[in-house]
């Protein structure tokens, strides 16, 4: 199933976390290992899937940090994360092409009429598994034919970028 990418991913944290079933059990006992936890899976995609991802929670103080390769964002007071997902989208759209992931119904039009892409939380879910049973596939490939090569897990905008790195040091 061929799949349209996007260059940046922006999720509805809670609404994720409240959708899918190991993060659902995680957070009656602890919310804070749940956000974790979602971070970590979305950490692991990042230098292939997306060129960006931004992971919204609702928040008493604004924070916006990275975390091994993902933007964790909290929301400040009354500020919700769907308003900010929803100006990140209306933002981010001109240049770039981004998808909304939130199976909150409202949600999924106000950033569809924003001009995102829009993904439920059950198809990220199967995004993802395809994605790791592709890369999987992949490493066992290049295993038997040359080990395992960087150009083919690493995303083009990371390899450009590394190319530019390596260039620029003097011998």
């Amino acid at each position: 199933m061929a799949v349209l990418k996007a260059d940046i991913l922006i999720i509805d944290g809670y609404n994720i976390i409240g959708a899918w079933e190991e993060l659902k059990a995680l957070k009656e006992t602890d919310m804070g290992s749940a956000r974790e936890q979602l971070i970590s899976i979305f950490s692991a995609y990042a230098p292939w899937c997306w060129e960006r991802i931004i992971i919204v929670f609702d928040g008493q103080d604004f924070n916006w940090e990275h975390v091994d390769g993902v933007e964790v964002v909290f929301t400040e007071g009354n500020n919700t994360a769907d308003t900010l997902i929803e100006n990140l989208a209306a933002g981010l759209s001109a240049g770039s092409q981004v998808e909304v992931a939130t199976s909150d119904y409202a949600e999924y039009r106000a950033a569809s009429a924003l001009g995102a892409w829009c993904i439920s939380a059950s198809a990220l879910r199967e995004r993802l598994t395809e994605q790791q049973n592709s890369y999987r596939r992949r490493l066992a490939d290049n295993k038997k034919d040359r080990g395992i090569m960087i150009n083919d897990i690493l995303n083009k905008s990371v390899l450009d970028n590394l190319q530019r790195l390596r260039r620029s040091e003097d011998p």
